[in-house]
């Protein structure tokens, strides 16, 4: 299979950060970044993050008590805390960019795909018929996700913005490390470095935007 891109770096945070600091995290790293990044990390808590045109008052009660944080892409509520989150950086100048939201939303999903079945042979993009509408993305697979069997694994939400596109996808499977991915990913692969300017912009994108009651309410 062709790769998506010939670099890409890979940051493997084991950082503790806040619900709301890790979406600033993967926003930071959106607009610092030249090249495609792929960051992946852990939860070290229970949460819950909604999708951007998503009412608050509409979530579910379980994802209420968590303290929800609204993503800056779309989709619907992802309960985290057990899963392996990914954000992925496509700079606008890589072609994948420049594909239409469904298109590269299958690209991205068929890379992972690839790789999960090294390990989980019955790793599959979801049947036509297999589709549901509703809020919770786990309950509910679209297009192009990542189905094992009859469970959807993998799904995800795409950011178009001045600079390029941000992906934010959540795998629920423990057998497979972040380097793994991004080698499915690219022909090349090394470590993202430039976390120092990330953590600086962190910082005040948690305190004034993701942090606050204004974000979270904007629907």
């Amino acid at each position: 299979m062709n790769k998506l891109f010939s670099s890409l770096q890979v940051w493997e945070d084991d950082s503790s950060r806040t619900s709301a600091g890790q979406m600033a995290c993967d926003e930071a790293m959106a607009w610092q970044s030249v090249r495609p990044v792929l960051r992946v990390y852990r939860w070290g808590h229970a949460a819950a993050t909604f999708g951007y045109s998503q009412r608050v008052d509409g979530l579910p009660e379980k994802a209420l008590t968590l303290g929800p944080v609204r993503r800056w892409t779309g989709g619907g509520v992802v309960f985290h805390g057990d899963d392996l989150t990914l954000a992925l950086v496509v700079p606008a100048t890589e072609s994948l960019a420049q594909l239409r939201a469904a298109e590269m939303y299958k690209a991205i999903h068929e890379a992972i795909a690839e790789v999960l079945r090294r390990t989980i042979p019955s790793a599959r993009l979801v049947l036509p018929e297999e589709c549901r509408s509703g809020g919770v993305c786990f309950q509910s697979p679209v297009q192009y996700d990542i189905m094992a069997g009859p469970l959807k694994i993998c799904g995800g939400a795409l950011r178009r913005f001045r600079k390029g596109i941000l992906y934010q996808g959540s795998l629920h499977f423990d057998g497979i490390a972040g380097g793994r991915l991004a080698e499915g990913l690219a022909r090349k692969v090394d470590r993202f470095t430039e976390t120092g300017l990330v953590e600086l912009e962190v910082v005040n994108l948690e305190c004034t935007k993701y942090g606050t009651h204004a974000w979270r309410n904007l629907r």
